[in-house]
């Protein structure tokens, strides 16, 4: 980056106060991402599954369409069942790292570029289907809808259940929600098609 003032982001009052500043690169794009001002995070790169939570419009959305692929790959390996106990490492990382972050920055309840909740509710989700474009995409939908809309009690553990666990346990929550919804449509469609 340049040391040229004029690129530099914009500088708050009090560092406390804003705990998200994103980055302005030289050519203006906005990445998103935490406080860039401040040390990064442990586990960074893991929580923002690898640089997609960086994205400053929709991190939620850019961070399941990236872990589709390494779903599709674990589920050609191993079968689609494998996502359930794959979808263990990646929350508990992800409850790890993100009770150190928060430890460090208490008013960050719900940083937006902490996007390893969305792994984890999509392998949930893609686990109950087979390895198929259509049932995928199908199963991204549903997913990003019920972690959108938060029907209960998805909107319960997002407002009620404090720290890493409530950041985690709502898309947890919503991925079931998809893979039920997906379950009854497979059967449909094998009843009646």
């Amino acid at each position: 980056m340049s040391s040229n003032p004029e690129h530099r982001p914009p500088q708050s009052e009090s560092y406390s106060e804003a705990p998200y500043e994103p980055l302005v690169t030289e050519s203006g794009w906005r990445i998103g991402g935490p406080d860039w001002r401040k040390p990064w995070p442990k586990g960074l790169m893991f929580l923002t599954w690898f640089g997609a939570g960086f994205s400053y419009h929709a991190p939620g959305t850019v961070g399941s369409l990236n872990a589709i692929p390494m779903a599709a790959g674990l589920a050609w390996l191993a079968g689609s069942r494998s996502l359930i106990i794959a979808a263990i490492i990646p929350f508990v990382l992800g409850m790890i790292f993100t009770a150190q972050h928060l430890r460090k920055e208490p008013q960050d309840t719900d940083p937006q570029w902490i996007v390893i909740d969305e792994v984890v509710g999509l392998w949930i989700t893609l686990a109950v289907v087979p390895l198929n474009i259509i049932w995928y995409a199908i199963g991204f939908g549903l997913f990003r809808f019920f972690d959108i809309v938060k029907p209960w009690p998805v909107s319960w553990a997002d407002r009620n259940v404090p720290g890493a666990l409530g950041i985690m346990l709502d898309d947890v929550l919503a991925g079931l929600y998809s893979a039920g919804v997906l379950v009854g449509l497979q059967h449909l469609w094998a009843t009646y098609f």
